[in-house]
């Protein structure tokens, strides 16, 4: 992935770097696998398995700030779209990073990126940078929270600082309730 869009990647060189009091390997890799599953259930079209990942009360903040609470929420939200406007869509991804906090609790950043119907790269609008923490219960990882960011690179120049400006407002007032 080219350029600076991904700090983690390109500060790290690709390689996860993991800081932990619990360097276990299985729950390193269970946590990881959590992401993974995201991606396959999102690629198979199934709000219930893309929920499934999530603890029952887990949050999901999307690219935009809405933020849904729950297996529910995520599974009302997410299959209308699969069914119709993400019909299709393929997400890609990669974990950057995991550090556990405590030797249930792992923080992990990723990167990622949505291929739209019919392409077969991600488009560059469509790259993100994610952050997850995943709670271990009863010897089950599962995600507690998941916060999806838009990469939107901005650069100190007037004409980015306008364009920036420009897309809030006209992001604020295409939603504007009435």
């Amino acid at each position: 992935m080219p350029g600076n869009r991904y700090p983690y990647r390109d500060r790290h060189s690709g390689d996860s770097i993991v800081n932990t009091p619990n360097e276990n390997a299985v729950d390193d890799a269970a946590v990881r696998a959590l992401y993974q599953q995201l991606m396959d259930a999102w690629n198979e079209g199934s709000a219930e398995a893309y929920a499934e990942s999530f603890a029952e009360g887990g949050v999901r903040v999307g690219f935009d700030g809405t933020a849904f609470e729950g297996r529910q929420e995520i599974v009302s939200f997410h299959q209308p779209l699969f069914d119709k406007w993400l019909k299709g869509t393929r997400l890609v991804g990669d974990v950057t990073r995991v550090r556990f906090l405590a030797p249930n609790v792992a923080l992990m950043h990723a990167i990622g990126g949505t291929i739209l119907r019919g392409k077969s790269k991600p488009h560059p609008s469509r790259a993100s940078i994610q952050t997850l923490v995943a709670v271990q219960n009863h010897g089950e990882w599962k995600l507690a929270a998941f916060q999806n960011t838009r990469v939107r690179s901005m650069s100190s120049s007037f004409a980015s600082v306008m364009l920036w400006n420009f897309t809030d407002w006209l992001w604020k007032f295409l939603l504007r309730k009435h």
